[in-house]
């Protein structure tokens, strides 16, 4: 493509052409490996990885062209709000046409499940303890292996310095209006655990449940989880939140106990960093 634009082009347009026409290509072949018809009973994992190459790519490419952020640059509330919103609003709606429209299958087969809050909320409870329990041996347990081959001062900066790398650490220290707080509690404790619980838990969890045993679909599936943040340092405890996660909807049947553990782990994490900011 760009030694064809080249005839025409100069090398600097004939290479924008040439990136423009892969980008294009890379979201519209995963949007087409969702909605071609399929002769399965229920979704599988084409689907899922189409879904993670589409948002992979056209997440971070809304943020740069509508929102300006870049590498090095805190991104705005207002912007990481709107972000976060439109990819789990697209998590949600993606499963739901993959459920509803293309295996017309009930909302039920995604964890979708109505009724018994009384037994959901005490069911999210427990797996909520779990959850941050987990976090504080996976952080302990990652901090002590560091310390064992760089010092413990070393290790505990390095777990610091790449909390503080992600996008929401970064702007944290420049949130603190009551009214920018409620809004950043409802991402973190509502908004995400909504959409990743239906995405990692209903679509990824259920297609490897039907291709292996539970235990290792929850293993797989609490590893696809860990590697999708892009957080090393926090690989451990973020799969040892993915397995409680795994489990807590293989065994209650509803992805509801889950969202409500999975909120309260991330709120957890916001009121430690306010308690005790990394420097």
């Amino acid at each position: 493509m760009f030694l064809d634009a080249r005839v025409r082009l100069r090398r600097d347009a004939a290479l924008a052409w040439a990136a423009g026409t892969l980008l294009a290509v890379g979201l519209v072949l995963p949007a087409y490996l969702l909605v071609r018809p399929s002769r399965a009973p229920a979704w599988g994992l084409s689907e899922v990885l189409a879904l993670t190459l589409f948002f992979v790519m056209a997440i971070p490419l809304l943020g740069s062209a509508l929102f300006h952020t870049r590498p090095g640059v805190i991104p705005s509330l207002g912007a990481l709000a709107a972000l976060t919103l439109i990819q789990n609003a697209g998590f949600a709606a993606a499963a739901l046409y993959i459920i509803g429209v293309k295996y017309r299958l009930p909302l039920a087969s995604l964890g979708l499940r109505v009724g018994a809050w009384p037994r959901r909320l005490w069911q999210g409870a427990a797996a909520a303890a779990a959850a941050v329990a987990g976090n504080t041996v996976g952080q302990s347990a990652t901090v002590y292996a560091l310390t064992l081959v760089m010092g413990r001062q070393a290790a505990s900066d390095l777990v610091a310095r790449e909390e503080v790398r992600t996008p929401i650490y970064r702007i944290l220290p420049h949130v603190h209006e009551r009214g920018e707080l409620v809004v950043l509690a409802v991402l973190v404790g509502v908004v995400v655990p909504a959409g990743e619980e239906v995405f990692f838990r209903g679509l990824a969890l259920g297609a490897l449940r039907r291709l292996m045993n539970r235990h290792l679909a929850a293993l797989v599936s609490a590893l696809f989880f860990a590697a999708a943040h892009l957080e090393p340092v926090e690989f451990l405890p973020i799969v040892l939140l993915g397995l409680i996660l795994a489990y807590t909807y293989e065994y209650t049947g509803s992805l509801a106990p889950g969202m409500i553990a999975h909120g309260v782990n991330n709120l957890m994490a916001l009121v430690a960093f306010y308690q005790s900011p990394p420097p």
